[in-house]
């Protein structure tokens, strides 16, 4: 009785064994596939977020506080100081945070309209710029947007 009781047991573990060995092979064919449709789907969602902000863009306009200066960063961006802050157009309704302390654009020389440079921007002059639909921006006072949430700068 115990010979059969063995054999018995050895049997459903050898089973067992190999059931487990070919289900991992078959797994990793099925990861690959996991794994391409996650990244084609990842892709489509960047896509349609570039779609979306470049639907939703937000137009202002503002008065320079100071001359542009360049920031001691490592991208070497421009700091525009802006006061005086009206939207053109504001589909996130973000005036509020801007127009009562100003705003901190830092822009990098590609984000500037054709032809114009850091020290195309003095004191007084009044700028339109446009930023991505809801546009990473510091909670401090003023508030300072980051250049990648800024899409164009130009001299009205």
């Amino acid at each position: 009785m115990k010979k059969i009781t063995i054999t018995f047991v050895t049997v459903i573990a050898l089973i067992s064994l190999a059931a487990c060995t070919q289900n991992k092979t078959d797994s990793s064919k099925g990861s690959e596939k996991t794994s391409m449709s996650s990244e084609k789907d990842q892709m489509i969602d960047e896509i349609s977020t570039m779609k979306d902000q470049e639907k939703s863009q937000s137009i202002f306009t503002a008065i320079l506080v100071e001359d542009a200066k360049k920031n001691d960063t490592v991208d070497q961006s421009t700091r525009l100081v802006l006061k005086e802050v009206e939207a053109v157009e504001d589909p996130e309704k973000m005036i509020g945070m801007m127009k009562n302390d100003g705003v901190i654009l830092n822009v990098t020389t590609e984000q500037l309209a054709d032809g114009l440079t850091e020290s195309s921007f003095k004191t007084g002059d009044k700028i339109q710029f446009t930023l991505v639909g809801l546009p990473a921006m510091t909670m401090s006072i003023p508030p300072q947007v980051v250049g990648n949430s800024v899409i164009k700068v130009e001299k009205i």
